[in-house]
């Protein structure tokens, strides 16, 4: 997959965030979505939450992936990584069976899953400066191992590749679907906020439990044009007071 490593991203979180002032003629406007569930729905997400920072979402993802592994792997919960990825270092404290793999070797990752593998995590776009992007091959054939061995596909986008290539998130471009999504805030806004995704059997926990979430805005209504008061009538002043 061809990214051109000098494209602007296009953050998703300015989007969701752009609730501006917008006079209409109309009065009264109907309740709107709040971000969250605009991020929810766009992206086809049963759950989702907004977190403090970038690490607690990737942390709220393994919590996700550890209590998977407690209901279907008895009480498992390995991790396979491909190298590259900023919180390795924090997926392995969690983990009970880490294991890190070269980026981009799909065999790699098939000969480090064993019964233990609860959850893949993935960074699909990685590089700091130069953009690395994973090959569409990888990508699919580590979604496909998933399915087959009905193990959790984890993707983390909180590098900042969110819209940048052409759809809402990675899996847009690569036409995959992950069981669990973190994303990152690159924004210029502060206080920065990151986010986590979760579909199907990935929801093993409410989200709102998690720790570093936070609370959501809550809808919101589009400010209304002030009513027009009426005008009181010119009064006409006589000639001679005129003059």
């Amino acid at each position: 997959m061809a990214v051109d490593p000098r494209a602007a991203p296009m953050n998703l979180f300015k989007l969701l965030r752009g609730i501006e002032s917008i006079e209409t003629e109309v009065v009264d406007q109907p309740v709107l979505l709040s971000p969250l569930e605009r991020l929810r729905q766009r992206t086809g997400s049963d759950q989702a939450g907004f977190f403090a920072a970038e690490q607690d979402a990737c942390a709220g993802a393994v919590s996700l992936a550890r209590k998977w592994g407690e209901r279907h792997r008895r009480g498992e919960c390995g991790v396979v990584v491909a190298s590259g990825g900023r919180f390795d270092e924090l997926i392995e404290s969690m983990a009970s069976g880490f294991c890190r793999v070269p980026f981009n070797d799909l065999a790699a990752i098939e000969a480090a899953v064993d019964s233990r593998t609860v959850a893949i995590i993935l960074e699909p776009i990685q590089g700091e400066n130069v953009a690395n992007p994973a090959s569409q091959a990888y990508v699919k054939g580590v979604e496909k191992l998933c399915r087959v061995l009905n193990i959790l596909l984890i993707f983390n986008e909180a590098r900042g590749t969110v819209g940048q290539h052409g759809g809402v998130l990675c899996e847009d471009i690569y036409g995959v679907a992950a069981d669990i999504v973190v994303l990152g805030d690159h924004s210029n806004r502060s206080p920065r906020i990151a986010a986590l995704l979760a579909r199907g059997h990935a929801c093993t926990a409410p989200i709102e439990t998690l720790p570093g979430y936070v609370q959501a805005p809550s809808s919101v209504r589009r400010p209304t044009r002030p009513t027009h008061t009426s005008r009181a009538p010119r009064q006409f002043l006589p000639n001679g007071i005129m003059a």
